[in-house]
């Protein structure tokens, strides 16, 4: 029962920070990071208030999702799930993984035609049964797109809902003997 209250504690995003041209970067509780392009949403009914450079900046968390003020006590919020769903599709379009690089310690750059990128955290799932071939540097290396799902050779596959729970969610904790 400890693991599961631990998981609890752990928000779903850490931290957001607006950037210039309409960007949030934003830290997830899974150690992935994702900075979401904002931009191709602003002339959306939804969307339309973030035009205001005041109410964009006034971008926070709770730890389920994104809140800015947008005036008189009211406030536009986005969910998380909501969010790395924008990155992985732009309006209108399904999703497009445009370019994907595999980096240091477990970690995978996508790049999406949203104009958003995601830094996907694999280093802590290595140890479970289903991602540890990713252990393997030339079967991480290997990692291929479609432009909707991740192909590490004929290994492992990763589709776009899998994506974004690896996203989202946080990993599970390593067992003291298997660490060692």
């Amino acid at each position: 029962m400890a693991g599961k209250k631990q998981e609890k504690d752990i928000p779903m995003i850490q931290t957001v920070t607006p950037l210039d041209h309409y960007r949030l970067h934003i830290e997830l509780g899974s150690g992935s990071v994702l900075e979401l392009n904002m931009e191709n949403r602003l002339r959306t009914n939804r969307y339309c208030d973030l035009n205001s450079d005041a109410v964009f900046r006034s971008a926070v968390t709770d730890g389920t999702k994104i809140i800015f003020a947008t005036g008189d006590n009211d406030e536009l919020e986005i969910f998380a799930r909501e969010a790395v769903g924008m990155a992985m599709k732009a309006p209108g379009e399904s999703v497009c993984i445009l370019h994907i690089q595999p980096l240091e310690n477990g970690r995978l750059r996508l790049e999406m035609k949203s104009g958003s990128t995601l830094t996907l955290n694999m280093e802590n799932r290595l140890h479970t049964i289903r991602y540890s071939p990713l252990k393997e540097p030339e079967v991480l290396q290997s990692v291929s797109t479609d432009g909707e799902n991740l192909f590490f050779g004929d290994v492992l596959n990763i589709d776009a809902e899998e994506l974004t729970n690896l996203a989202l969610t946080v990993p599970p904790a390593v067992k003291e003997n298997e660490a060692k």
